[in-house]
């Protein structure tokens, strides 16, 4: 047997396995989540502009968002893609 396909077993109590087994949903969750979804801060951080400059963009129709109550959330995906059509290859760069 390779050490990949290894087997070990290990004796803990259920309520341990339980906190291994939410510590990891929730780190999970937490990488995709900051991977695809970003804040209007977040976004403004990442393209290194001023949150002026994000509504401006916003407003012209230039980055897509989403809105949730009056929260605004971005895609990841999505400002790549706007950033390609509009041909800002240096930006798209440095998100990748």
């Amino acid at each position: 047997m390779s050490d990949n396909n290894k087997i070990i077993l290990i004796s803990i109590t259920e309520s341990e396995l339980q906190n291994l087994i939410s510590n990891a949903v929730r780190e999970a969750l937490a990488i995709n989540q900051e991977k695809q979804i970003l804040s209007f801060k977040e976004v403004c951080e990442m393209l290194n502009v001023s949150a002026s400059c994000l509504n401006k963009w916003k407003s012209e129709g230039k980055i897509p968002y989403k809105k949730l109550g009056k929260r605004i959330f971005f895609s990841r995906t999505d400002i790549k893609a706007a950033l390609n059509e509009t041909g800002n290859y240096k930006k798209l760069r440095e998100l990748e």
